[in-house]
């Protein structure tokens, strides 16, 4: 019995050990980020996902493992012509994401190696299509027509394209220098058209701002005038409206505003000869019996405007005022009745200008 015993508990354990052997071959960890396939005999029959996976030891085994984080590829294409015969090299990245693991796996050998060939095989075909001016200026577009252009294909392998950047388009040194050099003439050109704006904008707006100053002046010399014009319009009016009391006042019977009139023109007169310039000295006349009888009408008129009631009392000494005027003029002539006749010729002095010392000779 105790022989029976430990064979029974040898084979327990080797069973036990067996056991252990396969669940431990059966057990699989597939961390985040990845997906296996599982092959069956050869033939694939499902996907694991992440986390801890359980396969049949001897019937399954894992096939492919494939990354379903968004990965990236570089491509670098040399000697790629354009459609006016120009070579040039050309850097792309292609960035995408496994989305069908068992596509991805069995629909393509290598993928990397597919996705490569697949965007250089498009990338020549753009190139041909396009010239050098549009492919240096349209990056970002070509980049759209290529990843329209592979879509549908990496869709087949389980694959989808994020976005694919152009990078750098590398042209030959002789063209480089013919591009430098035709920039420069551009350049050049450019500072010559933009010198000549500048001048012309500058001889515009010169001739603006002299158009400008001589239609202020015009303006100013229109409205100078029109205030002339009013002025001397006023100054008519004025003299109109004096002229018209002055022949009502005559009309009827007071003849002192016209004097009054023509002792202020006399004194206006005398005023003007007195502050010119040019003269050394001023001749009056010696005959005042006018300038009399103007003050003596002045007199009279302020009389009559200031107190009308004094009418009779201006009217008496308006008639003195004459009575001495009329003296006066008598005395005049009995002086010059008394003078011994001479010659006319001798009795006018020739004018003679001073001399240095401001007396007259």
């Amino acid at each position: 019995m105790p022989v029976e015993n430990d064979v029974i508990l040898t084979a327990v354990g080797v069973g036990l050990l067996l056991l252990l052997l396969i669940l431990l071959a059966s057990m699989r960890r597939v961390p985040e980020g990845f997906a296996y396939t599982v092959e069956r005999f050869g033939r694939y029959v499902r996907t694991l996902e992440p986390g801890l996976r359980w396969v049949l030891p001897v019937a399954e085994r894992i096939g492919a493992r494939q990354d379903l984080r968004e990965r990236r590829t570089n491509v670098v294409l040399a000697d790629l012509l354009t459609r006016d015969r120009i070579s040039i090299e050309a850097d792309m990245t292609c960035f995408f994401q496994v989305v069908d693991p068992a596509r991805a796996s069995y629909e393509v050998e290598q993928l990397d190696d597919g996705l490569t060939a697949l965007l250089g095989v498009t990338l020549r075909n753009q190139a041909a299509a396009h010239d050098l001016d549009t492919l240096l200026a349209a990056r970002s577009r070509l980049g759209a027509e290529l990843l329209a252009a592979c879509e549908s294909t990496a869709e087949s392998w389980g694959v989808h394209l994020t976005r694919v950047e152009l990078d750098a388009l590398k042209l030959p040194e002789a063209l480089l220098k013919a591009v430098a050099a035709e920039r420069s003439t551009e350049l050049e050109r450019r500072t010559v058209v933009l010198a000549a704006e500048g001048e012309r904008r500058a001889v515009r707006l010169k001739a603006e701002a002299e158009r400008d100053a001589q239609i202020m002046a015009a303006e100013a010399s229109a409205r100078v005038s029109t205030l002339n014009a009013e002025a001397r319009e006023r100054s008519a009016e004025a003299e109109a409206r004096a002229t018209l009391m002055l022949s009502r006042a005559v009309a009827e019977g007071s003849p002192q505003a016209l004097n009054y009139l023509i002792a202020q023109q006399y004194v206006d007169a005398l005023k003007t000869l007195a502050a010119s310039d040019n003269g050394r000295f001023v001749v009056l006349p010696m005959e005042n019996g006018g300038l009399s009888s103007s003050l003596d009408g002045i007199r009279a008129l302020a009389a009559s405007a200031f107190d009308r009631t004094a009418a009779p009392a201006a009217a008496t000494a308006a008639e003195h005022a004459s009575d001495a005027r009329n003296a006066s003029e008598a005395a005049d002539e009995e002086s010059r009745a008394e003078v011994p006749s001479r010659d006319p010729r001798a009795a006018v002095r020739p004018f003679q200008p001073p001399d240095v010392d401001g007396r007259i000779g």
